[in-house]
């Protein structure tokens, strides 16, 4: 089995419901939650004229290769009512991002890990710090209980434990 952390995120529709549902869907397709963060409410980014999202991270075991994953992914999010827009920060039903794959470095066309927006994220390093404090992203020789330290709060705050 494989270790994988994921960032699932919506400020569309009912927040908490699409996040759970999104949850039952990741198990359906035989991927095992192993952890789950608290939920926050963070301010959007990139766009930010669009409502608030509530964000949550995931830490799963699958045996899927990260395409593999990745479609399964983008599966998900279709099912759940995504829609392709050229704005790729918009507001939307559902999101889920794959920051990391165990330890592996990949960057093609469609898939780039670990995500390339993870440490421009406060919010994101909070999540996966919550439930993955001794993970050692690759590039990096100290944990992510580290990143924590002098890290700007702003525009984010817990939404459900």
């Amino acid at each position: 089995m494989r270790k994988i952390f994921l960032l699932l995120g919506s400020n569309l529709g009912a927040l908490e419901e699409n996040l759970i549902n999104a949850l039952r869907y990741l198990e359906s397709h035989n991927i095992n939650v192993v952890k789950k963060s608290r939920i926050y409410r963070t301010k959007p980014w990139g766009v930010t004229d669009q409502p608030d999202f509530l964000n949550m991270a995931v830490e799963i075991e699958c045996d899927y290769r990260p395409e593999e994953l990745l479609n399964i992914l983008k599966k998900i999010e279709s099912l759940m009512g995504r829609k392709k827009t050229s704005d790729r920060w918009g507001p939307r039903i559902i999101d889920i991002d794959i920051l990391f794959y165990n330890q592996q470095i990949i960057k093609e066309k469609n898939l780039t890990i670990p995500h390339k927006e993870f440490y421009n994220r406060p919010f994101a390093i909070k999540l996966l710090s919550d439930i993955a404090p001794g993970f050692i992203p690759p590039f990096s020789d100290k944990p992510m209980k580290e990143y924590l330290k002098g890290l700007d709060n702003e525009g984010f705050e817990i939404y459900r434990h």
